[in-house]
């Protein structure tokens, strides 16, 4: 019982916390705005973002990356925000991995952000074991304050956050929370971007990539 009360009351603090980020950032933001992914040139509305991804294990040794945000532009792309001791976000991940498997051939990829503390070795190694369990395969990276101020629901903190964008950089629709009913509105709403997609986009696949020094 006292685990469980532990749990809502980190639960609550998480949610009050994000919050009241999101609406200290949101402000940057015209109320007219549609968020957009970055262009590479910097020429786009939202200017380009860097995400320090999950460290991979590569031949027993972690090795960092990072992520350019503009990286993913011109695909269907699914943000996905969640908190690895969420239990909403335990229900839908593997729902997400199976979205990815089914339609990454066709130019859609997701990218998981994690409200995880990236400096905090207990979250990190929650956080894997989150992405172990749910057979994540896409790449994950930890949230920062500009992905928040640009793409989180600025009047719900609840996770997850699911945030989809069509190949034009677009957002097209944010859901927040799961059910099978919001499932069934992210995948059809997956097809309707896919059905425009050029197919010339087909095959690829979100993958980490180094910044420049």
């Amino acid at each position: 019982m006292g685990n469980r009360i532990r749990t809502i009351l980190n639960v609550s603090l998480f949610s009050i916390l994000f919050t009241v980020a999101v609406i200290a950032a949101a402000p940057r933001l015209g109320t007219a705005d549609v968020p957009e992914l970055p262009k590479a040139d910097g020429t786009g509305a939202s200017p380009d973002m860097m995400l320090d991804m999950v460290p991979i294990n590569v031949g027993g040794v972690s090795k960092p990356s990072r992520m350019k945000l503009s990286s993913l532009r011109g695909r269907v792309v699914l943000m996905d925000i969640f908190w690895s001791r969420c239990h909403h976000c335990e229900e839908h991940a593997p729902h997400i991995v199976e979205f990815y498997n089914k339609y990454r051939q066709r130019g859609f990829t997701v990218l998981g952000v994690a409200t995880d503390g990236k400096d905090n070795k207990e979250d990190v190694a929650n956080l894997k074991s989150f992405m172990q369990k749910a057979k994540i395969n896409y790449p994950v990276g930890f949230l920062t304050t500009e992905i928040r101020a640009y793409y989180a629901d600025p009047k719900d903190a609840g996770v997850p956050q699911m945030v989809l964008f069509g190949t034009d950089g677009k957002m097209v629709m944010r859901e927040v929370g799961w059910n099978p009913a919001t499932g069934e509105k992210v995948r059809k709403a997956i097809e309707a971007q896919l059905s425009k997609a050029p197919a010339a986009k087909a095959g690829a696949s979100a993958a980490p990539r180094k910044a420049k020094a």
